[in-house]
């Protein structure tokens, strides 16, 4: 795993590049209360060394989250991370059965779905870590 030059925003934000695909792990309540730099920061990191995909991992999210958390999650998600497909991890507790940030996301141009099994997500990425890593 190679971690990102660039300092994240915050300790509870951490970057890192993984076959073609950026890894952020986030924690705490940063991604919740400080979205729209959370995100940006996201976008920013994707652009910055291009990847096939990226992987937010949430499963350190302190909650409670509200439908508005998810709402404009997906609403930041679809307007700064719409040019890379990402999958969220999250904890079986913590996905919203209904998927409203995924749907959000989707509805405005980005390719975002929410797993609550590692193994999937991965599976799932790999289909872009690999276009990404046979690109000339």
């Amino acid at each position: 795993m190679l971690r990102s030059a660039e300092p994240s925003m915050s300790p509870d934000l951490q970057f890192a590049y993984e076959s073609g695909c950026l890894v952020v792990h986030a924690r705490g309540r940063y991604l919740i209360q400080h979205r729209e730099t959370a995100i940006k920061a996201i976008a920013h990191a994707a652009k910055a060394r291009p990847v096939g995909a990226v992987l937010v991992d949430m499963r350190a999210l302190k909650g409670p989250y509200k439908f508005a958390d998810r709402y404009q999650l997906g609403e930041l998600g679809g307007r700064y991370l719409n040019f890379v497909p990402v999958a969220c991890l999250t904890l079986p507790e913590q996905a919203d059965p209904e998927r409203i940030g995924q749907i959000v996301a989707n509805n405005r141009g980005a390719k975002v779905e929410v797993f609550t099994d590692e193994a999937a997500a991965h599976a799932w990425l790999k289909q872009f870590q690999t276009a990404a890593n046979s690109a000339p």
